[in-house]
């Protein structure tokens, strides 16, 4: 009986979405590995792979609306449950409240499937009984919620944190940040982008191929494509149309002419401004899109030293330097902060490692790693990496800093201490790279050299960055 119900349609994707939420829960791990490693393992089409990722990622997301939704509608409360019919009722949720395309009918067959499955019978009338309740109701909560095409309110006003924090599923303390540092109105549209479906963006590699041979090649492959109008190099993908699967598996992906890399984060290797003949360091250069991208800027020409402390992130790098034919970077396992050279290099970027509060849609379980005291020892470990990096730009050389952060403490206030203890460095202007930008849609000073992105004002992953010059 189990294994004609493992074979059911859809019901081996629902368990592998299942058992990739009780490992993230158990092993305390990041999402993002713990789908890589078991997508890896599977053998379901890509079909089935991209709607399983589509599952976790909707469920974590959404962790407050599902669970409140639940308590509503089960006699049992949520703390009796077993972690496996929890997350069961938690998929099953997801799928009605958010799937509207999804028939009703095929949720509670693969959930209570499932249930039986990973339980017993009892599990498995349990979870039926407790979505019919949920199907019932299922037009008022989407409407209570403001649930509508797959997306979470993005209307939702309260001026009380505890009611923000409850219906975007995000901590307490991160949205009190928001309200401290921006106003309680771009914290609003900040939450409603933390719960949105990432945007997916290529980088082209201009030295194979120019950027609307991509765009064709991609519209035969039946996507929706458009050139950037702010990052040059950048495809963004409007829709995956027919193709199924994950973009490793579009045409051109494989011979190296295009990789996968957010817009915002291209932005970055524009301000370093790498040129061909340079030696440049990227001191956090795992897993190497930026290290990748500057190397294409240089035309394979000059040299990237790519250090990381991370040997299993720097693979993923040395994969992708294969894959696009560079030879003009070695990868350094080491740590950023201790780093020595006998030359010094003409560019420095410090990508640094930080909360991620920008990308929180992107990285949809950060929210529940993260904690308020993470800020401070990640803030001293910043200011650590850019005192190291200033001794290894030459006099009239370039170094950058970035985050995908949204928190001061990690931005302008590490900047503003690294400029009052390093006097032979001064802010570089970031206007000549912006203004050369179709519509760009920044608002920055003209002697400003540093630009905070915030997906409120400009539809961009939240990211900072700065460009400082070593004075002569």
């Amino acid at each position: 009986m189990k294994n004609r119900e493992h074979k059911a349609k859809g019901v081996e994707s629902r368990k592998l979405a299942l058992e990739v939420l009780l490992r993230t829960n158990e092993e305390k791990s990041y999402v993002q590995s713990v789908l890589a490693a078991s997508l890896k393992e599977s053998k379901m089409s890509s079909r089935d792979k991209a709607f399983v990722t589509y599952l976790v990622q909707g469920v974590l997301r959404n962790l407050n609306v599902l669970d409140k939704t639940i308590k509503a509608h089960s006699h049992r409360p949520l703390e009796k449950m077993t972690s496996v019919l929890l997350n069961v009722l938690r998929l099953g949720t997801y799928q009605l409240l958010f799937m509207e395309e999804m028939p009703a009918s095929a949720v509670l067959s693969t959930s209570t499937s499932v249930a039986r499955m990973c339980g017993h019978s009892g599990l498995s009338s349990f979870t039926q009984a407790v979505l019919r309740n949920i199907l019932r109701n299922v037009d008022k909560i989407r409407e209570e919620h403001g649930i509508k095409d797959d997306t979470a309110d993005t209307s939702f006003v309260s001026k009380d944190p505890e009611a923000l924090s409850e219906h975007y599923s995000m901590p307490l303390w991160i949205v009190q940040r928001w309200i401290d540092a921006y106003g309680l109105e771009i914290t609003i549209s900040l939450l409603a982008y933390s719960q949105s479906s990432p945007k997916q963006c290529l980088r082209v590699n201009e030295n194979a191929v120019e950027v609307k041979a991509v765009l064709t090649i991609l519209e035969q492959a039946g996507l929706v494509v458009e050139a950037s109008n702010v990052v040059p190099s950048c495809v963004r993908i409007l829709s995956k149309g027919k193709f199924r699967g994950p973009l490793e598996k579009l045409p051109g992906f494989a011979e190296g002419l295009f990789s996968i890399q957010d817009e915002a984060s291209q932005l970055v290797s524009y301000a370093v401004g790498a040129k061909a003949g340079d030696l440049v360091i990227d001191l956090c250069a795992a897993p190497g899109g930026k290290t990748l991208h500057m190397s294409e800027m240089m035309q394979n020409k000059g040299k990237i030293l790519a250090v990381d402390k991370s040997e299993q992130r720097l693979s993923v790098l040395k994969t992708n330097r294969q894959r696009l034919s560079i030879t003009n970077v070695e990868v350094i396992e080491g740590d950023g902060r201790n780093l020595k050279l006998d030359t010094k290099a003409d560019k420095v970027l410090v990508d640094a490692p930080c909360s991620g509060t920008g990308v929180l849609n992107r990285r949809s379980d950060l929210r529940y790693h993260r904690r308020e005291e993470d800020i401070k020892s990640l803030s001293e470990l910043q200011l650590e990496l850019l005192t190291n990096a200033a001794d290894l730009v030459k006099p009239g050389g370039i170094l950058v800093y970035s985050t995908c952060s949204v928190e001061k403490e990690e931005n302008e206030q590490i900047i503003d201490k690294f400029l009052a203890s390093n006097s032979n460095f001064e802010f570089e202007s970031l206007t000549d790279i912006v203004s050369a930008f179709k519509s760009a849609p920044f608002d920055l000073d003209s002697n400003s050299g540093k630009i905070q992105l915030l997906p409120t004002m400009q539809g961009f992953s939240g990211f900072f960055l700065a460009r400082l010059k070593h004075k002569s």
